[in-house]
């Protein structure tokens, strides 16, 4: 027993879960303790024990043994409060490799995976930041929810984000605190200012979103964005009207304030326009050698002809046009694809933008020589399985950021007849449990 009384036992961890606490097992039960490294060992307070599995949470109550020596100190100072980067404490080459470890226990005996291709730098990658309005001391601030609660964290100081992308933060605090556009306050309902997003493209131009409530007076948050927009790199201001209470981050159309409503950038050298709520990958560096990678594994040329499936604003979809193949690019949302369709006319006649769901795979009719598919966690539905089973193609790349969704849905094509030969994981969030891995497969 602890000293107040709860249960104790001794954990050696041998894992980290997806919100950094060490894992361990003992007296029947897996156990996740916060600040415990793989290899660490201590004495634990269990507090909370699932009723429904043979698990539970702790705290160290004393460590026993030496800390690890891929401890490392975390470079945010609201590490452990902000849930954003929750790996930070552990050296990012024993973050590569546990990144590995998590692809190759989900495929088990499906394949061999490759070690984890890295971050040239596992801090200032993020090209886009999201933030919650809040209060400190009764003053204004943007940061985040502390994990599973609302309690307000400022995140000022983030080395995750892009050093422009955290300066600008603060000249939101200074514009909306100058224009005295208050901070929401989630569970009273008050306030008008609700979260602020930040989208940093590769030339350094920053575009501001300012999420408030459709109440919010017009003058004042204009008067935040006149001021914005002489901030240093910002080159469009835009309000994002949102009552929803559902939790969703924005809602609507964006209205122009101040300059432009969308930033010039490129992805996989593609020059396109980019509002501040679209899906981008936040690392564009790791995300175009992503897209560089899946060229070159499916290797097409001119007269071919590929299908690229959750295709997104089209990342993948332009590196295989690149190569002068022909690309029927399918994604759902209108937006993305509205998107993509407006970059693809710097491919002229390679691209074949289509709006619907991934099963629309079925109705491609003539030669297609491979499948590209990069859904979202949930993985593949059965009908698009089906599809890609059924399609002349006989390469398929898989590009996942779910290794559980990953496997089942390779065991399925692989009971299919499809042959796994390259498992290459990429890292495109450091700090972090997330991992995108891309599989080619045969016929």
């Amino acid at each position: 027993m602890s000293a107040d009384g709860k249960p104790s036992l001794a954990i050696t961890a041998d894992d980290l879960d997806d919100d950094g606490a060490g894992v361990g097992r003992a007296a029947g039960l897996t156990v996740h303790v916060a600040d415990l490294l793989p290899g660490e060992r201590a004495t634990v307070a269990l507090e909370h024990r699932s009723p429904h599995r043979p698990e539970a949470w702790g705290r160290i109550v004393t460590r026993q043994g030496r800390l690890s020596a891929d401890r490392t100190t975390p470079a945010c100072p609201a590490f452990g409060r902000c849930g954003g980067c929750p790996w930070q404490h552990l050296a990012y080459p024993a973050q590569l490799l546990g990144k590995q470890r998590r692809v190759a226990a989900a495929l088990g005996a499906l394949a061999e995976v490759a070690p984890v291709i890295g971050s040239p730098s596992p801090l200032g990658y993020r090209h886009k930041g999201k933030y919650v309005a809040g209060r400190v001391k009764g003053q204004l601030a943007l940061g985040a929810w502390a994990p599973r609660s609302h309690a307000f964290v400022d995140t000022a100081g983030c080395r995750a984000v892009t050093p422009a992308i955290d300066a600008t933060r603060g000249a939101i605090v200074d514009a909306i605190a100058g224009a005295r556009v208050a901070p929401a306050d989630e569970p009273r309902g008050t306030g008008d200012l609700r979260y602020a997003i930040v989208r940093q493209a590769r030339s350094g131009a920053l575009l501001i979103a300012l999420v408030v409530r459709s109440r919010a007076p017009a003058d004042r948050v204009g008067a935040a964005a006149r001021a914005l927009i002489d901030a240093p790199g910002v080159v469009g201001v835009v309000r994002l009207d949102n009552d929803r209470t559902d939790g969703a981050l924005v809602d609507g159309v964006p209205t122009v304030l101040h300059g432009s409503a969308t930033v010039d950038d490129t992805i996989a050298g593609v020059p396109v326009a980019l509002g501040a709520t679209e899906f981008a990958q936040i690392h564009p560096v790791q995300a175009d050698a992503l897209y560089a990678h899946v060229a070159s594994l499916l290797a097409l040329g001119a007269g071919d002809r590929a299908a690229d499936l959750y295709a997104g604003l089209g990342g993948i979809s332009f590196a295989l046009a690149a190569t002068g193949a022909e690309i029927v690019a399918i994604e759902r949302d209108p937006a993305a694809i509205a998107a993509l369709t407006a970059a693809a006319a710097h491919l002229p006649g390679r691209i074949d933008p289509r709006t619907g769901d991934a099963a629309l795979l079925a109705g491609i009719t003539g030669p297609l020589a491979a499948v590209v598919v990069n859904p979202p966690r949930k993985g593949l539905s059965a009908a698009t399985v089906a599809a890609v089973v059924a399609s002349p193609a006989n390469r398929l790349v898989y590009v996942s950021c779910g290794p559980d969704s990953l496997a089942r849905d390779l065991a399925a094509l692989v009971a299919a007849g499809w042959q796994i030969d390259h498992v290459q994981p990429f890292d495109l969030m450091p700090g972090t449990s997330q991992v995108e891995t891309v599989v080619r497969a045969v016929r």
